[in-house]
């Protein structure tokens, strides 16, 4: 095993670097700066980072995810505290507009203490999994989760389904179309999800006319976070010719990225993800355990709202992907590659938020994991770097050029809300 993986990265490193008699790719047509310090293949790695796709690709499973009107309802309702059990918290409690979309709090705090970080929103529309365990297939359904869950928003979706008729009626009936008679509360409660009597009590239609709802208020948020995308980084005005766009430190600490560890493995993208689950023995510290994408792939199969489900507006292409998952003892303890775009902005960092700066990321790294508790079998790759003082500095130099503009004003702050 350990032979097949070291002719794995050896195959890997031949066709990114040029060893051995692979031809040379043809050059892109932004040419190497004159003062580059690349070498040509090195150059035509660099090219395949950037830029950002103009467009992220298509949501089937939610018919409005490009529909401007359900954006700016999901807006709403992203920033609307009454999305939750007690009013206080909301999508923005732990996806700060004013911190990457994502959270200062090592671990989120929301309804109650959570046992992970809350990961960035900007290019999240770029991402095939949702969740650091991908137990989402899909941005609304994650939505969903969140606004149900015990230590999140904590409501119900029947309190959910009751707020949007009382507030959201005409903007809701623009997009999706008519409400149920939710004014009727002898058939549709007050409050109320799966499990609790209240819920359980109702027709079975009337189930699913509320569960129609509540996929919609994600299918709504879903469409308001794909706009929520971060462009013309430094390092992408960089690889289109603009020399100066990052300093020398930067340059020398992407040529150490792309060539010096594995690094360039897991995140050689646009948008510097592999979108793939990974176990690099970050420690749990005093954190629960966590079985990662293992028990991620058992909640996505079992969700009623996975992009195969019933709420699905199209099933074909997610059903054929979710029939190829299955949890096996090597997803224990995998988790999803995050993207290093607008990293800068984005600590704490791994899924438990207990590396504060990119700094000690660069020095786990370096050190090849620390060797910590840690759930599952660490991935054989990972070695130590043995990286210089200079060439950690050089690389945060780098990874603070992905940082993007932010998406326009308007996203980003509160609405005025009914």
């Amino acid at each position: 095993m350990r032979l097949l993986i070291l002719f794995i990265i050896a195959n890997a490193a031949l066709f990114l670097f040029g060893c051995g008699e692979e031809k040379a790719p043809e050059m892109a047509a932004v040419p190497a700066p004159e003062d580059n310090i690349f070498t040509n293949r090195e150059w035509s790695v660099i090219q395949r980072l950037s830029p950002l796709p103009e467009a992220p690709p298509p949501s089937p499973t939610n018919r409005v995810a490009d529909n401007l009107n359900a954006a700016q309802l999901g807006q709403m309702f992203f920033f609307d505290t009454r999305f939750s059990k007690d009013g206080t918290v909301a999508c923005a409690t732990c996806h700060s507009p004013f911190h990457g979309f994502a959270d200062v709090e090592a671990t989120s705090l929301g309804a109650g203490r959570g046992t992970r970080n809350a990961p960035t929103l900007l290019n999240v529309a770029y991402n095939q999994w949702q969740f650091w365990d991908g137990r989402a297939d899909t941005l609304w359904s994650q939505a969903l989760a969140a606004l149900e869950g015990e230590i999140e928003q904590a409501g119900t979706r029947l309190q959910y389904a009751h707020l949007v008729h009382q507030y959201y009626a005409a903007d809701y009936e623009t997009v999706f179309g008519a409400l149920p008679e939710l004014e009727d509360t002898a058939r549709f409660p007050t409050d109320g999800k799966p499990g609790d009597v209240a819920f359980d009590r109702m027709s079975e239609a009337d189930q699913h006319a509320v569960n129609t709802v509540f996929a919609n208020i994600g299918k709504a948020i879903e469409a308001y976070e794909r706009l929520l995308i971060s462009r013309n980084a430094p390092f992408d005005r960089f690889v289109a010719g603009d020399t100066e766009a990052i300093s020398p430190e930067a340059k020398r600490g992407l040529k150490t990225f792309i060539g010096k560890g594995v690094c360039i493995l897991c995140h050689d993208t646009p948008t510097f993800t592999d979108n793939e689950f990974h176990n690099l023995g970050v420690p749990q510290g005093p954190l629960p355990e966590d079985a990662g994408r293992y028990a991620g792939i058992s909640l996505l199969l079992s969700d009623p709202f996975n992009g195969g489900g019933v709420y699905s507006d199209d099933t074909a292409v997610a059903t054929r992907i979710l029939n190829f998952l299955e949890p096996i003892p090597r997803h224990q303890g995998e988790f999803k590659t995050p993207t290093l775009r607008n990293v800068a902005l984005t600590a704490p960092y791994f899924h438990t938020g207990e590396f504060p700066t990119l700094e000690s990321v660069i020095e786990f790294n370096n050190l090849g994991g620390t060797g910590g508790n840690f759930v599952g079998q660490r991935e054989r790759t990972l070695e130590p770097l043995q990286l210089s003082e200079q060439e950690k500095t050089d690389l945060v130099e780098f990874l603070e050029t992905l940082t993007g503009e932010s998406p326009p004003t308007h996203l980003l702050i509160k609405p005025n809300l009914p």
